[in-house]
């Protein structure tokens, strides 16, 4: 009887110690219902979660991130003016749908060019974005070859623009590693970053409408909304019945600061959308991701022959920076893998004098799937050159030019037949001495 309660003791042990180590395990991925993500670290681009991230889909209002970006590079490059004016056009109203996203712009209606970017942003609005287009392509046409040549350039390659908004269209698609690369980009840009991080802006009156005030779609970003996420920053959302719910975002808590492409969530189903989605991957990112220390500073990743050292024959290489990257908490580091590759002129002649701190190479690390780098190589260690060993290796480079030997040999056979004349000369010279004498006898 006894033993039998020893067992049951046992068992239930067993199962609340289950219990415990399920609870405290760490997922080793988010749960959510998009069909696309990509979550990065802002500030690196070091991908730490992904999911379909190159699959061709519809972006929905997404787009809008390429077209506001290429309004603010207009600007960075003085093409154009924050408080220009620009007038509506018919073109720039033909595609328009009823009850999607607008201003309700009117033809010979006139807005500045910065409440447009704003409306664009904010609002998500369809019409702004074509009357901007319209504007900096000289057509819409135009403006959409722009957006794709600016697409490739950025590493989008699986992205093709047919509209300015992100209406359902032929041939209108991109992916979630694309719209990535593009934000990427674009949050770099101070300006872009400035317009993504509003919650509302005002804008002036216009010739047919009053002033007033814009207010962004994403609620993630309103304090006064269910859905506020604190340390959220825009940048886009988008919806359509072809596209689902998308949200591409920023967050910062602590020293991580996020990028999230979330694309695809399910419609119809209750509670869910590209907030929830969003939050769920956050929320998980910030409770079990750390900055981890790879390589530090100070790590000597390899050694390397050096010639006319003064003293030494090798240079030490070793990262220009700690190299940290967001992992699981608790990660363990034992399958990190290195690879370095040294420039060519290091390859084949490294030659003294070699500063502390030259570049002469770089190092990509590996860890279960993910890369990170390149990462610059530096000299750990001053090499100043040996005079010396300058001097004759000067000496014996030049003894060793083609040009030189040739000249050497030359001048080797001219000395021989001077030295043949001479002898054949004294030969002759005292023959003809003996012959003298014996004739005078």
């Amino acid at each position: 009887m006894k033993k039998r309660h020893i067992f049951t003791l046992f068992t239930v042990f067993l199962l609340i110690f289950g219990l415990m180590a399920s609870a405290l395990a760490v997922p080793n991925s988010p749960e959510h219902r998009a069909h696309a993500i990509v979550l990065a670290d802002a500030r690196t681009g070091d991908i730490l979660y992904s999911q379909n991230m190159h699959d061709r889909i519809e972006p929905a209002s997404v787009t809008k991130i390429m077209t506001a970006l290429l309004a603010i590079e207009a600007l960075d490059r003085g093409e154009v003016n924050v408080n220009d004016l620009l007038t509506t056009s018919e073109a720039a109203l033909a595609d328009m749908i009823p009850y999607a996203a607008s201003i309700h712009l009117q033809v010979g209606e006139e807005m500045t060019f910065e409440s447009l970017l704003h409306a664009i942003m904010l609002v998500s609005a369809n019409d702004a974005s074509n009357v901007v287009a319209e504007h900096l392509g000289g057509s819409i046409p135009g403006f959409l070859e722009m957006m794709n040549a600016r697409a490739r350039e950025l590493g989008a390659m699986n992205t093709h623009f047919t509209n300015t908004h992100g209406l359902p269209g032929y041939n209108h698609y991109s992916t979630a590693y694309d719209i990535f690369r593009i934000t990427q980009h674009a949050i770099a840009n101070p300006r872009f970053a400035d317009l993504y991080s509003m919650q509302e802006r005002l804008f002036p009156a216009t010739n047919m409408r009053p002033a007033g005030v814009f207010h962004s779609t994403n609620r993630m970003t309103d304090p006064n909304a269910a859905e506020y996420y604190p340390g959220v920053f825009g940048v886009k959302t988008g919806f359509t019945d072809a596209a689902g719910f998308c949200l591409v975002s920023t967050a910062v808590q602590g020293d991580i600061y996020l990028l999230a492409v979330v694309m695809g969530v399910p419609i119809g189903i209750e509670g869910v959308n590209h907030f929830t989605e969003t939050a769920a991957i956050y929320d998980w990112a910030f409770a079990n991701l750390e900055y981890t220390e790879l390589i530090p500073i100070t790590t000597e990743i390899t050694r390397i022959p050096i010639a006319l050292g003064d003293g030494a024959d090798t240079v030490g290489l070793r990262p220009q920076r700690t190299v940290n990257a967001l992992l699981l908490a608790g990660t363990s580091l034992g399958e990190l893998r290195r690879d370095v590759i040294l420039f060519e002129n290091v390859r084949e002649n490294l030659t003294a004098p070699v500063n502390q701190g030259d570049v002469l190479g770089e190092l990509t690390l590996h860890y279960n799937g993910r890369s990170f780098g390149p990462i610059p190589l530096v000299a750990a260690e001053t090499v100043n050159l040996s005079r010396t060993d300058f001097i004759w290796d000067e000496i014996t480079n030049t003894l060793g030019s083609p040009l030189v030997l040739g000249v050497l040999i030359v001048l080797g056979l001219l000395f021989l037949l001077y030295i043949v004349y001479a002898i054949t000369y004294s030969v002759k010279k005292r023959r003809r001495r003996r012959e003298r004498m014996n004739r005078n006898r």
